[in-house]
């Protein structure tokens, strides 16, 4: 998405609402049509499913796409395929697909889903190669070792569909639901959008780039008759007072802001929710970087005192956290942390064995003093990301006495230097594209084409092996916890916090949902109270 969020939910530019602001009035969404509207702050770089990699993407996707499964309120549920059966040794998994079409009418047939993984897996703009590698041969085939014809899936009949995996992958089915395996029908481009590529609840009616979209209600939808809205629109923009005296004109149900920026007359419309953000700083293990020192990283990491950092942000939608895996999400009878709590670092700090970790570090770079240290912090530049980089900057200095540049870049620019491992530290996040750990440890594998840090373990990648091929679910938990602790034990990463986001809603507005795996908002049910 480019998951990787930094501060990336650009909600924190949006500061500066004029004081004398007012709540607006309640909300009249007429009934004749049904139009949901919400904002966005800035444009989705694309609506192809193989290529979405932004939450704001992921989220459209989500409402004019569908696979073989769908998730909603993170329950599994069935989406284009109307059975499946999975054989004894969990390898193989038979879909049987309901009559279902396109925007245009025209039929959704198995091969469409044969060619959506084969383009995940051979397309060089595939975001989200790696969700296809549990199918046979499908990492080889990305790696360009094998021909495509060797994938493990294949259209029996026009209605029948088949992969076959690698190894048993319990989440298996929950990747399936992701956008990357929406069908595709051959010769579509994308980059001309229209209802014939959407098979989902909505299609895409209207794109006016950096100024709205506009989705319908598709009339060939298969569960056509749940569908209340007739249409949404989504304002694109980054001037948030623009976007605020919408809000108050009553032409936005949805508005995500900044705590620190709404005056208290808008409370009432406030709510707060965990978005799946895990913020932490990434740091580059590559051979040519002091931070391939592991004491160098670990000192870092016991430098940071997360309660004061979190204090200083004086923000309610941070929590401090000195784990990698977001601890609300599933294990195997209560969520994962609390089947397996974690705090692999004091979450106030220890200065004492942070210097005794950077004395041996500074030995072994061969550096004198440790003002001779200067190392770079790579953020975006936004409000939000500078204040938590400051803060970072000013309690790593004051504990180890080192130096730390922060060096602020547009957005875009910040994913291209991670993806091209020109970074010494970054400050990143991540949220998760399906409810299991593996979600974020599989990104830490020698072979994940996210592993931007350059990340080698042959301990951790066997651990991450052998939790993969564990039918036993209660021991595959064990192993995905062992293995996030093998990559905190090395410093790989800096936790920072867990995050939540804010938003001003119109409350006549009924059955919208936000969720934190994924998607951001799920407004496929969504009504508006008469």
């Amino acid at each position: 998405m480019r998951k990787l969020l930094l501060c990336v939910l650009v909600l924190c530019i949006f500061i500066g609402i004029p004081a004398c602001a007012s709540a607006p009035a309640p909300m009249e969404n007429g009934t004749h049509p049904k139009i949901f509207r919400y904002s966005l702050p800035m444009n989705p770089n694309t609506l192809d499913p193989q290529e979405t990699d932004g939450i704001p993407e992921m989220t459209i996707a989500y409402h004019i796409y569908e696979g073989l499964m769908r998730t909603y309120q993170n329950q599994l549920r069935y989406g284009i395929a109307e059975s499946y059966e999975i054989s004894t040794d969990g390898r193989t998994y038979t879909f049987h697909l309901r009559d279902a079409v396109y925007g245009d009418g025209t039929p959704v047939k198995a091969e469409d889903f044969v060619r959506a993984v084969q383009r995940m897996v051979t397309e060089e703009k595939s975001s989200r190669p790696f969700f296809a590698y549990p199918i046979l041969n499908a990492m080889e085939i990305h790696e360009k070792e094998l021909p495509v014809e060797r994938l493990g899936v294949r259209a029996i009949d026009e209605k029948t569909l088949q992969f076959v995996l690698e190894n048993p992958t319990p989440y298996f089915l929950q990747l399936l639901a992701l956008p990357p395996f929406s069908p595709v029908r051959s010769q579509s481009d994308f980059s001309k959008m229209d209802a014939g590529l959407c098979n989902g609840p909505f299609i895409v009616k209207n794109w006016v780039r950096n100024d709205s979209i506009r989705l319908e209600k598709n009339p060939y939808y298969w569960d056509a008759d749940r569908i209340k809205l007739d249409a949404v629109h989504i304002a694109i923009s980054s001037d948030f007072g623009k976007l605020y005296k919408m809000f108050e004109n009553q032409e936005l149900d949805i508005l995500p802001t900044a705590t620190d920026s709404i005056s208290s007359k808008m409370l009432p419309y406030m709510e707060y929710y965990f978005n799946g953000a895990n913020d932490f700083i990434r740091l580059n293990m590559s051979e040519d970087c002091p931070l391939h020192n592991k004491n160098l990283r670990l000192a870092l990491n016991y430098a940071l005192n997360r309660n004061a950092y979190i204090d200083s942000l004086g923000s309610r939608t941070v929590t401090p956290s000195a784990r990698y895996v977001l601890p609300i999400l599933p294990g195997t009878h209560k969520t994962f942390g609390e089947e397996y709590p974690l705090e692999a670092f004091p979450l106030d700090g220890d200065a004492q064995i942070a210097r005794d970790y950077l004395k041996t570090a500074l030995e072994e770079l061969k550096i004198e003093r440790a003002e001779d240290l200067t190392l770079e912090l790579l953020i975006s530049d936004d409000h939000w990301a500078s204040k938590e980089a400051e803060i970072i900057r000013d309690q790593l200095q004051d504990t180890l006495g080192i130096q730390i540049a922060i060096f602020a870049v547009p957005y875009n620019t910040h994913m291209e230097l991670d993806a091209a491992h020109k970074f010494q530290m970054s400050l990143s996040g991540w949220t998760p594209d399906y409810p299991d750990p593996a979600t974020y440890l599989e990104l830490w594998t020698s072979n994940s084409s996210y592993n931007y840090a350059c990340y080698n373990s042959p301990e951790y990648d066997e651990c991450f092996r052998l939790a993969n091929n564990q039918t036993d679910p209660q021991s595959r938990m064990s192993l995905l916890a062992r293995a996030e602790g093998i990559l905190l034990r090395d410093g790989a990463l800096i936790p920072l916090q867990i995050r939540q986001s804010a938003m001003l809603k119109n409350p006549k507005l009924t059955g919208f949902k936000t969720n934190y795996i994924n998607v951001e908002f799920q407004y496929i049910y969504a009504d508006f109270l008469p």
